[in-house]
């Protein structure tokens, strides 16, 4: 009797976490959380996250300009995060990363030679002040400004 409850229970939980997971995965592009910016307490996981966010920038195509969405980063850190992270971007080696995420993010076409830079600045963001994007797998993007 134990083992067919445990089973059950046990599958129960199995599928709470599952519908967990899938909506946070969507709330997390709609309401965008400190949980979501790269970890850039270290200059070493920095240099790693954005080097795998140029990854993801390159593989991206065909995305709509309604799929992206610029978050600041002042916005949803707190205080002692937000100097962290300022801490790490003022790193020389963590600074040449991020101009190849720019560069990347200015020139890669997307959709029709329309370029993911060509959108931002048409909404007012400076593309130097790009810090981190993240790419969900829906296509969808959250692009961190400073």
């Amino acid at each position: 009797m134990k083992s067919i409850k445990s089973r059950v229970l046990s599958s129960v939980g199995a599928a709470l976490v599952a519908l967990s997971l899938s909506t946070t995965a969507l709330a997390s592009w709609s309401t965008p959380a400190p949980a979501d910016v790269p970890d850039y307490t270290s200059v070493t996981s920095a240099v790693g996250l954005i080097t795998a966010q140029i990854t993801d920038i390159i593989a991206l195509v065909g995305v709509n300009a309604e799929d992206i969405k610029v978050v600041y980063l002042e916005d949803i850190l707190s205080g002692d995060e937000l100097v962290n992270v300022n801490n790490t971007l003022n790193n020389l080696l963590v600074k040449l990363q991020l101009v190849s995420l720019q560069n990347s993010l200015n020139g890669i076409d997307i959709l029709n030679n329309v370029k993911i830079g060509d959108i931002l600045s048409d909404n007012d963001v400076d593309l130097k002040d790009v810090v981190a994007v993240k790419v969900f797998d829906d296509g969808k993007v959250l692009v961190f400004s400073k």
